[in-house]
């Protein structure tokens, strides 16, 4: 439950952190803009049980997370995006087993937070693009690759 609420949290303040992705010419810019949007939001949510402190100067140059975790959890994030406009339950089959991965790679509350917030991006992105209609090939396409598996 007390991930649940805190993912409610994160949603609330990514809206904007969302709407600072723009339209990226390649995955790596795309990632950048994420990654960015996420360092300028970090102060919106908890770290732990404190309030995150806003990123710094060296923490937007040298950011805590790699390009390519950026990009393994913005891919879940479009999953659970896609997921829950098709009414599919991404919390426990993706957003809790993916944070949980997160967790035993030793990720620090900041990274997590940052995880958390890229994710939530990447759902606001799809379900900006597709809407709330969920087609059956989409839905059995989602269904297919909700289930978190750690990349390796």
């Amino acid at each position: 439950m007390r991930i649940i609420f805190a993912f409610l949290l994160v949603a609330a303040f990514t809206a904007s952190a969302s709407a600072q992705v723009q339209k990226a010419k390649s995955r790596e810019e795309l990632m950048q803009q994420a990654l960015q949007a996420a360092l300028n939001n970090i102060h919106t949510i908890r770290c732990g049980s404190d309030r995150c402190l806003p990123a710094t100067a060296e923490e937007r140059k040298n950011p805590p997370l790699s390009l390519t975790e950026t990009s393994q959890v913005f891919g879940r994030g479009l999953f659970s995006g896609g997921a829950d406009i098709c009414r599919l339950d991404w919390g426990k089959r993706n957003y809790e087993p993916m944070m949980a991965f997160w967790r035993k790679q030793k990720k620090t509350e900041r990274q997590l937070a940052l995880i958390s917030i890229i994710h939530q991006i990447a759902m606001q992105q799809i379900q900006k693009q597709v809407g709330s209609s969920c087609p059956a090939e989409m839905k059995k396409d989602v269904e297919s690759k909700l289930d978190f598996k750690p990349q390796g």
